[in-house]
């Protein structure tokens, strides 16, 4: 392939593609990049699992007998079927079915046998690379008294390249050892030599430990199986893991451990659950376990409606061959790395940093993943959580983080143990969403296909960066680091952050951009003089994530924020909040409060108005049905207001069993320490200064598809306040509106929900992509207020603001 240029090299037949797309057509307008997270289930295999199961009888198989030797049948037969997938004779290996690779790894390292002697311990050998499930095993092996030993990437393959003398183990040695490692990385899509499984039992390691061991391995193939074909008739692991919803989406909560016959003595299982055993005494501590070894390994009553359930997602996976899958997932693998590694800003600097240990060159040695991180034209970096929401914009799953691999992020992000735990006590966890810790990722994003993927998703991708990141005009170049390591991806690793030199030419710009950047807050517009502030709009949302109100005149405080604000809340039949992140149209719901006729009216084009008493009386809370529901995170509990509203809520927005639910009031004063708060779940009360409004709308290009007059809508504040500069308001402290004194809790975060046009419903890049290209990733906007009284107050349009900021001092 030109990398300069690449083009997609199409793998399936026509044919195939229009029976995928058939399959899929729930994908339409999405862009699904995350199977290495979890792939797709086909609509067939749906189809056929819901038939099998609604017109068969499938008892619990230990009830024996009658049907229920239907129900043992099929698990047998798909038990076979899945060895048989596998190229594994039955006389070669047994499988046990599992919850999946979690549970399985925890078996072995529960069951496997080192025999430790007073002279040698076995050894317990894993890759840096290895999930983190893997290194869960440790702490259980050391119990064992086995030596725990870790090969970091480079490590690894220089032990494995070079001769070693050849060891018959199982004659000479009493103690066993066990090495872990993937077939394929989960976190860069690298794959390792399964020649390394026949290497070790030959005795490889034996250098490691100065003597010799019986050897075993295991393969944690959870990643690989679903793009590639492992043949075991070639390549003999002793154990190997798996997870089925890897490879064809449904059922999930199943996997299997699959054991080589012979190495089924260097397990020893002491726990026994129902169906593991022959018999056992309950007056007395005596069992017999069964003969056949995963009857003795499958605890209980095994998941057999999901077992069943595998024969379907199998036939579904066998539409294709699995080398064609493998060619299809390289292929576009291989497009979207040499389209990003050409892609540069206007400057010349590198759009994204990308990781990899194979240069795309190779399907023998790469999957279909690619890890990455994004760079502005400066050369910072862009926070995974920055291109999160961008890419819900344009309806792409990706993910983000570590993916569980903390071996492999720590070493492509050049991290050290020390980095990492400073990292840790600044507040980054795993899953969590601190992207960067001084200007460092902590993470990075990871695009990963499956067999239904197309080169529409890479299209996609492309497109959302180009508009969101790229500083243009685009300039394509091959950089230089890659030209050089390509002579030593012969190899399949790489030693060196190689890409600084890319910045060298433009490094005192760079330099510059960065210091003029970050002072962005500090100085817009800081040549004006403070004017005169005050309170000239407030702005109410009745029901969560709907339209807004806009208050005339006065409008009353009570002790959780503005009256009616965010009382009400739609759910979905599940129970689910519905919010503009999942129905964009619900902006479209206007509220309006009739204080004098005591009523909410709701209007929606096309949709006749509706009316909902604003009065809660104890009889509504006492008579309608409570409900219970969370908002972002936090258990919220209300009275749904009736048939009619939600029957009206589905019709509008296309939903069905949609629900208004209004939060429950209590009688009994709240005993909380913290401010008391309605379904706005983040604090009582949001202000918005008008000078930054008009300073980020300015900012805006004119080509722009974003309104600039909808900016204002589009941040949905409470209280705006105007007079006053731009982005001062993230030094106050304390705000003075009218009489009544509020405390400031810090900036409000801001997400994707902000690029909805709220007059429109429709979808925009900005303000989003501006905000947090000027703020360093920093996607800040507003500030949040809060304030504890006991007595309902008023805040009127026209009243002074007064405010204290960090040095304390009201102006």
């Amino acid at each position: 392939m030109d990398i300069l240029n690449p083009t997609f090299v199409p793998i399936y037949e026509k044919k195939i593609q229009e029976q995928l797309n058939n399959e899929f057509k729930r994908l339409e307008g999405e862009c699904y990049t995350d199977h290495a997270g979890a792939t797709l289930h086909s609509d067939s295999q749906m189809v056929k699992i819901y038939q099998d199961l609604s017109s068969n009888i499938y008892p619990n198989p230990h009830s024996g007998g009658g049907s229920g030797n239907l129900t043992q049948e099929i698990t047998e037969r798909t038990r076979y079927r899945i060895l048989d997938f596998f190229n594994a004779s039955s006389d070669d290996y047994s499988l046990v079915f599992t919850s999946g690779t979690t549970a399985s790894l925890k078996c072995i390292a529960e069951t496997f046998k080192f025999k430790s002697t007073n002279q040698f311990k076995g050894n317990f050998v894993y890759l840096q690379d290895n999930h983190t499930s893997v290194l869960g095993m440790r702490d259980v092996v050391a119990q064992k008294e086995a030596e725990v030993k870790c090969l970091n990437h480079d490590a690894a393959f220089d032990v494995f390249s070079k001769n070693s003398e050849q060891f018959c183990n199982h004659s000479e040695t009493t103690d066993n050892s066990l090495f872990v490692y993937p077939a394929q990385c989960n976190f860069s899509g690298f794959k390792y030599p399964l020649t390394w499984i026949n290497q070790v039992h030959k005795g490889m390691l034996n250098k490691l430990i100065n003597r010799k061991s019986n050897w075993f391995v295991l393969l944690d193939a959870a990643c690989f199986v679903g793009t590639n074909r492992l043949d075991l008739a070639i390549y003999k692991p002793d154990f190997v893991v798996i997870s089925f919803y890897k490879m064809f989406g449904y059922p999930t909560g199943i996997g299997a451990l699959i054991v080589k016959n012979t190495s089924i003595d260097s397990l020893e299982k002491i726990y026994y659950g129902g169906g593991t055993v022959n018999m056992t005494l309950s007056l007395q501590n005596y069992h017999v376990k069964r003969e056949v070894f995963h009857e003795r390994f499958e605890d209980g009553t095994i998941s057999f409606l999901s077992i069943i359930s595998l024969q379907h997602g199998f036939d579904a996976l066998s539409m294709i061959s699995m080398d064609n899958i493998s060619n299809h997932v390289f292929s576009l693998a291989q497009y979207l790395h040499h389209s990003l590694l050409t892609l540069h800003h206007h400057n010349g600097n590198p759009v994204v940093k990308l990781y990899t240990d194979s240069g795309y060159q190779n399907k023998e040695f790469q999957g279909g993943i690619v890890a990455f991180n994004i760079l502005r034209s400066t050369g910072e970096y862009v926070g995974y959580m920055e291109v999160l929401h961008m890419a819900a914009l344009f309806k792409i799953h990706l993910r983000t983080g570590c993916f569980c691999n903390p071996g492999t992020c720590q070493r492509h992000l050049n991290l050290s143990n020390k980095d990492v735990m400073n990292n840790y006590d600044s507040g980054v966890k795993c899953g969590g969403g601190i992207d960067l810790v001084n200007g460092k990722p902590t993470g990075a994003v990871r695009i990963s296909f499956g067999y239904m993927s197309t080169i529409e998703d890479v299209k996609t991708i492309l497109l959302m960066i180009r508009k969101c990141f790229l500083d243009s005009p685009e300039v394509r170049k091959i950089p230089r680091w890659y030209e050089k390591k390509s002579i030593t991806w012969s190899n399949q690793y790489q030693d060196e952050d190689v890409e600084a030199d890319d910045y060298v030419e433009n490094k005192e710009k760079i330099k510059q951009d960065i210091r003029k950047n970050s002072e962005t807050f500090k100085n817009a517009n800081i040549d004006g003089e403070n004017k005169f502030l005050k309170l000239c709009n407030i702005f109410i949302y009745p029901i969560k994530s709907c339209g807004a109100f806009k208050v005339e005149n006065s409008w009353i405080l009570t002790s959780k924020g503005l009256q009616y604000d965010r009382e009400w809340m739609i759910t979905t039949a599940a129970g689910i909040c519905l919010t503009q992140k999942q129905e964009v149209m619900l902006c479209l719901i206007k509220p309006i409060i009739c204080l004098q006729n005591k009523v909410m009216k709701l209007d929606y084009p096309g949709m006749p108005t509706i009316q909902i008493p604003l009065d809660d009386t104890p009889k509504d809370r006492i008579n309608g049905e409570m409900c219970r529901s969370r908002v972002c995170g936090h258990r919220v509990e209300g009275v749904d207001c009736g048939i009619e509203v939600g029957e009206w809520l589905s019709l509008a927005l296309g939903r069905p069993n949609l629900k208004l639910i209004r939060q429950h009031n209590f009688d009994k004063p709240s005993m909380q320490s913290k401010p008391e708060l309605s379904f706005s779940s983040q604090a009582q009360y949001l202000l918005i200064n008008k000078a930054s409004i008009e300073w980020l709308a300015d900012k805006i290009s004119e080509d722009s598809d974003c309104d600039k007059n909808s900016i204002l809508d589009r941040f949905r504040g409470n209280l705006i306040v105007e007079g006053g500069l731009p982005f001062e308001e993230y030094s106050w402290t304390q705000v003075k509106i009218g009489k009544e004194i509020f405390e400031v809790n810090g900036p409000c975060t801001r997400c994707q929900m902000v690029c909805v046009d709220q007059n429109t419903g429709q979808k925009t890049v900005e303000p989003l992509r501006l905000l947090a290209e000027e703020f360093h990733g920093k996607m800040k906007f507003g500030i949040y207020l809060s304030k504890k009284i006991n007595d309902s107050t008023i805040i009127s349009l026209g009243d002074s603001v007064t405010i204290t900021d960090s040095n304390s001092k009201p102006h």
